[in-house]
């Protein structure tokens, strides 16, 4: 899954890859209300993410293997409460 950061929004892209969770800003575009950048980083809450899912995130078994990409994150020190740091990639 990556989350994509553009002059016009927020979106994510690939939302059934959920072997990995990145980000990727182009430009000078702003985070806005979604989250925060953080050095290399964008931090945003996981209701953030399965809001930005859409439809996608009412099937159940897309949103159990969300969770298991978020404990996965968890257990690497990637996550702290609610909220995941994504390492951003190049465009």
């Amino acid at each position: 899954m990556i989350l994509r950061v553009e002059a016009g929004g927020v979106t994510l892209d690939d939302l059934d890859d959920l072997q990995r969770l990145s980000a990727r800003v182009t430009g000078g575009a702003s985070i806005g209300d979604w989250g925060r950048l953080e050095a290399g980083h964008v931090v945003v809450t996981t209701e953030k993410l399965v809001r930005l899912a859409g439809a996608r995130a009412s099937d159940p078994q897309w949103r159990s293997r969300f969770d298991g990409m978020v404990d996965y994150a968890r257990r690497h020190g990637w996550v702290h409460g609610d909220e995941v740091r994504m390492h951003v990639v190049g465009e």
